[in-house]
């Protein structure tokens, strides 16, 4: 083998001026708008037919690498295993974390479904950042399936480190062996021949089936890579022809510093000399470049950089040569502990069947969790991302990660070798320098907050009427003017299925009417990437029947406060000692008794002030100064209609019965120096009748209603169904104040031990993912 020349270690030759250089400000313009990436964390991925799939939704600012505070619309699909949409929600997210569920009926018939999370801000960029995971449905049938021949289920690929191989020079060479299910397969010996049929050495695979050897390639060379399976089957795959003119680009990465090393050969240094290369380091969010030279005496060069100077996370060392076309590209890890927290666990049997478990946090920050407790024997927890691989990984990588979980558990340096390891089978990264130089990014999909909801009133309207737009469920009271047609009301967070009702206040008086109603941001079109499916699928088979739809509601997390009275039902801050409440629903009232009627028996006065507005002023002990508004026009009476201060809008409650009405607070509040009517009407159910006077709208489109969990009426706990495939309990709100604990009891299920999946972020952005076994002993 040739004696490879001295390495010559270049200086860092460092640019900042990134507005005068093309490629920098063409990187800049690409990633200027943040990308979302959002993240499911199901509470199983294997279900029976009758249980819910539970899930806990992350979004990731991938600018800031924290969760997204303004994102609110992620738009949930499930898909049959031929891609087509079966259904699909709306799932609010609130400061970048939103819940939901999917209800299992007897319309999931397939054995396997996907789930798919997406915004629509991310249809505008080419990288598809979208979640998804497989779901298996586990019958009481076992469908027999047909299969292709068994060494048809394996993948045997190499790959160069710079995505060639360059002729009379030393080149690493990645490997991997996957079967069907796209998982690895451990090699314990494999034997690499020449064209001659010698053997040169051996290799052999870790359990994710990679590794890498380095090969020294004369012109012409191709070398044939043998695997001996377990099972007998040997499998081959060949070496691509040597370039033999080039550069090739290779990394080391050691604890404290990234070694990047770019090689060439003789026929190569003739054609180069004196030209200006560059290598590009990013992540999408922040770049750096280092230029050097080429001379024809040196064939190898070594930039060494110290990582505390690089972002931590995966960056992408990017060749490019003098005419900046980009000629080789690498994905490297760098690490630092603060991209992770691990929660302390503990936990202690408090009776029989129940199991209190402590989580505490000793950061002084916040801790977004969610939590799935599973029996110790299940089957049934298989995501194909964790929350580290979803955030840190996957926005850079374009493959698959099998055992996320794995790389990130107890980092050592086994673990940072079979990243790199996962980081060079992946090639070049997800963003593709063509669509980077040559496809302009256009944003054709605004930005969504909630959904637009536009009214389109049918009719002319005279200046003394109005339209009210109400909906208790939604929080909404609204007041539509003559000039408002059509009318819209932006940024709602309605629910699907919800209420809306409408009336004319038309001659002191209000009358049905029924506007046409529109709605934006409601649905999107989704198809799925078959990418993401895999070639063959492990049946399992349960002796439960479909679980009935009847469910028993588990013991509830645990909060370290006094314990209210379930008698009371304080609606308004402060009702117990500051207000009187009226109870309007046990009450007998005459028919045509209004709310004003009884509001004016109890002391407060009505009548139309000097700006034309009614207004309500405190009467009886309060002393009526004669003006019904007080300092800076505040009025003296705040006026609350289902939680909405409609203090500028009383005459919405004109002609308001009292059988409309359920409960009534009034009084006088010390701290606001004034006094406060708050007026909770009865629900829709309860008041729907002939005789009401609002036409009442369901609404086909908005975002899921969230539910509490509740755990299905298992047939047996100590059933292998159950054991494999059943549910313990699921906590999707797991969110710890800084320097503070959680305690959540759940029950034991006649199990020894229980696995606890925990996924998490916290409000700097460090990423929680631990499996914890419990004892229940």
């Amino acid at each position: 083998m040739k004696k490879i020349q001295l390495s010559i270690v270049l200086t860092m030759l460092c640019s900042f001026v990134f507005a005068q250089n093309k490629i920098d400000s063409i990187y800049s313009t690409y990633f200027e708008k943040t990308r979302e990436v959002p993240f499911l964390h199901l509470n199983k991925t294997s279900f029976l037919l009758g249980e819910e799939i539970w899930f806990k939704a992350y979004i990731l600012e991938q600018n800031s690498q924290k969760l997204h505070p303004t994102t609110s619309n992620l738009y949930v699909s499930i898909f049959h295993d031929d891609g087509t949409l079966k259904d699909q929600q709306l799932i609010h997210i609130n400061k970048g974390v939103g819940n939901g569920n999917i209800f299992l009926d007897s319309t999931f018939t397939d054995k396997t479904y996907y789930l798919k999370a997406s915004t629509r801000w991310m249809k505008n960029f080419n990288e598809d950042n979208s979640y998804y995971e497989k779901i298996n449905i586990v019958n009481n049938k076992l469908v027999n399936t047909k299969s292709n021949t068994e060494k048809d289920f394996f993948e045997f690929k190499l790959f160069p480190e710079s995505g060639h191989i360059l002729a009379n020079s030393i080149n690493k060479i990645g490997i991997l062996i996957k079967d069907a299910n796209n998982k690895g397969i451990r090699i314990k010996k494999g034997v690499i021949k020449d064209e001659e049929g010698k053997t040169i050495r051996q290799f052999n695979t870790n359990e994710m089936g990679m590794n890498s050897v380095q090969l020294y390639f004369k012109e012409n060379q191709i070398y044939t890579f043998y695997a001996h399976l377990d099972n007998g089957i040997k499998i081959k795959a060949t070496t691509q022809l040597p370039s033999s003119q080039g550069l090739i680009l290779k990394t080391i990465n050691k604890s404290d510093k990234l070694v990047i090393n770019i090689t060439t050969n003789s026929n190569t240094l003739k054609n180069i000399d004196k030209k200006e290369y560059r290598v590009l380091i990013h992540n999408t969010r922040s770049y750096r470049d280092y230029y050097f030279k080429l001379n024809k005496k040196n064939k190898n060069y070594v930039l060494l950089i110290e990582n505390k100077t690089l972002e931590p996370g995966i960056n992408i060392v990017t060749l490019f040569n003098h005419q900046n076309k980009p000629i080789s590209e690498r994905l490297t890890y760098i690490h630092s502990d603060n991209l992770f927290h691990k929660l302390n666990i503990d936990s202690q049997k408090t009776s029989s069947d129940s199991l209190e478990i402590n989580l505490s946090n000793d950061l002084n920050e916040k801790i977004f969790a969610s939590a799935s407790f599973l029996p110790q024997k299940t089957k049934a927890y298989k995501p194909e991302n964790n929350i580290i691989s979803t955030f840190l990984l996957k926005p850079y990588v374009k493959g698959h990660i099998e055992k996320p979980e794995s790389y990130f558990s107890n980092f050592n340096k086994n673990q940072l070798r079979n990243l790199d390891l996962l980081l060079l089978t992946q090639g070049w990264s997800k963003y593709n320098w063509n669509t980077i130089f040559n496809k302009p990014r256009s944003l054709m999909y605004k930005f969504e907050n909630g959904i637009d909801i536009t009214a389109k009133i049918n009719q002319k309207l005279s200046k003394k009427e109005t339209i009210l737009f109400y909906s208790k469920e939604n929080g909404i009271v609204r007041v539509i003017k003559p000039n408002e047609n059509p009318w819209t009301l932006r940024k709602t967070l309605i629910k699907k299925n919800s209420v809306i009702d409408f009336g004319l206040y038309s001659k002191e008086k209000l009358v049905k009417i029924a506007p046409s109603l529109s709605f934006s941001n409601a649905k999107m079109n989704e198809k799925f990437d078959f990418t993401y499916a895999l070639k063959k699928i492990e049946l399992e088979v349960s002796n439960f029947k479909p679980l009935k739809s009847n469910y028993e509601e588990l013991d509830e997390v645990i909060i370290n406060a006094n314990k209210k009275d379930e008698k009371e039902d304080f609606k308004v801050y402060g009702s117990a000692t500051m207000f009187r409440k009226a109870d309007i629903q046990n009450q007998v009232f005459p028919a045509s008794e209004t709310v004003i009627d009884y509001l004016t028996y109890k002391n407060f006065n009505f009548r139309y002030d000097e700006f034309g507005s009614l207004s309500i002023s405190p009467g009886g002990v309060y002393r009526y100064s004669g003006s019904s508004r007080g300092s800076f026009n505040r009025p003296l009476v705040r006026l609350f209609l289902d939680g909405n201060d409609i203090s500028y809008n009383a005459w919405l409650i004109e002609g308001m019965y009292l059988d409309t009405v359920k409960e009534i607070f009034f009084g006088r509040d010390p701290s606001q120096m004034g006094s406060q009517i708050h007026i909770f009407t009865l629900p829709p159910n309860e008041y729907f009748s002939k005789s009401a006077r609002y036409v009442h709208v369901n609404v086909p489109v908005g975002f899921a209603t969230e539910k509490e969990y509740y755990s299905p009426k298992y047939p047996s706990f100590v059933n292998e169904t159950y054991k494999k495939f059943g549910a313990i309990y699921w906590n999707p709100n797991t969110h710890i104040p800084s320097i503070s604990n959680k305690k959540i009891k759940i029950a034991i299920q006649a199990e020894d031990k229980v696995n606890l999946y925990l996924e998490g972020i916290t409000s700097s952005g460090k990423l929680i993912s631990q499996k914890v076994i419990l004892k229940t002993d």
